[in-house]
């Protein structure tokens, strides 16, 4: 049963108010493992904006109830961002207190925890995770993988207390808010952005068109395209979250936090997006033997070039597509790679990429 509140009245009013690449929202939202919780916000505008007038913030469990936190009095330059980050800075952290990850946490073969024998995905290949003790703590290495920090890539650390503020302690059911101000108006006009729907239980997640989980365990990166936040988004028949706005990743994917790109900034390449209409991930980069990639749709086709040019892989996946698939790249000289990624429709997405 979805809540009705009072904000409701006044979304028709409301959504009008924020014009495009005239104010802020979020770019992009962090829900991972134990406390890997972030918000990347997102300035649009051709000014500098304080973000002192702002906050952040959930709605719980389908709560009307906004919890939040004030950003600091800083200026964000004009189509730059401010990634705001749970603050769980205490390696040694077990249970509530699980830090963030800092880019040093051990990362090898995944084993059963009864049999010790390592996990194979179905295809065979060898599934890599983190490494905890058998009590829960982090293990750590002297090896610093980017792929894996979400701490460095903060520009400010919130609520480090739960009972004093729990902001920023939100989990898959929870809408998550970008608002003017420290408190919702009673009309709900300040509300300038929402990831979820306010006043809406969806039980886990909100969910994607084919059932899988959006806000729990997932990364979304708010596409190129859009130029606005949503406004007050509140529950009223049926599920109003726009899903269709982001690029969904998997868990703990810190991939291009902390920039952002959006067709409001002049400098936007306009030609690169139309080549890269399909967004993907991959991981570890740099990579000694595997390349993980996640896409927005299935992959049909993987090529690889060096520098020059030169085509020194291609792997076809004919009915065997998917949007994730890992790359076997250990054969490979140590330097940089282009990693071009076929689709549907012949359009084609490339990144580069380091092996190490």
């Amino acid at each position: 049963m979805k809540k009705i509140i009072p904000l409701i009245i006044f979304v028709f009013t409301t959504l009008g108010i924020f014009a495009q690449c005239d104010e802020l929202f979020i770019s992009e939202y962090v829900e991972g493992y134990g406390n890997n919780r972030a918000l990347e916000i997102y300035n649009p505008t051709n000014a500098a904006i304080d973000l002192s007038a702002y906050s952040i913030g959930r709605f719980s469990n389908g709560g009307s109830s906004y919890v939040g936190i004030a950003l600091p009095a800083e200026n964000l330059a004009p189509y730059e961002t401010f990634v705001a980050v749970l603050d769980k800075r205490d390696s040694t952290g077990s249970g509530l207190e699980t830090p963030v990850w800092n880019g040093y946490q051990k990362w090898d073969y995944c084993t059963d925890n009864d049999t010790g024998d390592t996990l194979l995905y179905a295809s065979g290949d060898t599934i890599f995770c983190v490494q905890y003790t058998t009590d829960g703590l982090h293990l750590y290495g002297t090896e610093y993988n980017d792929w894996l920090d979400l701490e460095g890539k903060a520009n400010g650390f919130f609520c480090p207390v739960y009972n004093v503020n729990n902001a920023m302690y939100f989990n898959g059911n929870d809408a998550v808010a970008l608002v003017k101000g420290l408190t919702v108006n009673g009309d709900g006009s300040n509300v300038i952005d929402v990831i979820g729907v306010i006043g809406e239980d969806p039980g886990d997640s909100w969910v994607g068109a084919d059932g899988g989980w959006l806000t729990r365990d997932k990364t979304l990166e708010r596409k190129s395209g859009i130029q606005m936040g949503t406004g007050p988004v509140v529950g009223v028949v049926q599920d109003t979250f726009a899903y269709v706005e982001y690029n969904v990743w998997g868990k703990n994917n810190f991939f291009g936090i902390g920039t952002h790109g959006c067709t409001c900034d002049p400098d936007f390449m306009v030609a690169t997006e139309e080549l890269n209409q399909i967004a993907f991930n991959m991981f570890p980069n740099p990579t000694s033997n595997e390349l993980w990639v996640e896409a927005e749709q299935n992959i049909e086709r993987v090529e690889i070039y060096n520098l020059l040019g030169e085509k020194m892989l291609v792997q076809n996946f004919g009915t065997d597509a998917s949007n994730k698939t890992n790359i076997l790249v250990g054969k490979l000289e140590t330097g940089m790679y282009v990693i071009s990624l076929f689709f549907d429709g012949d359009h084609q997405s490339t990144q580069k990429f380091i092996k190490q």
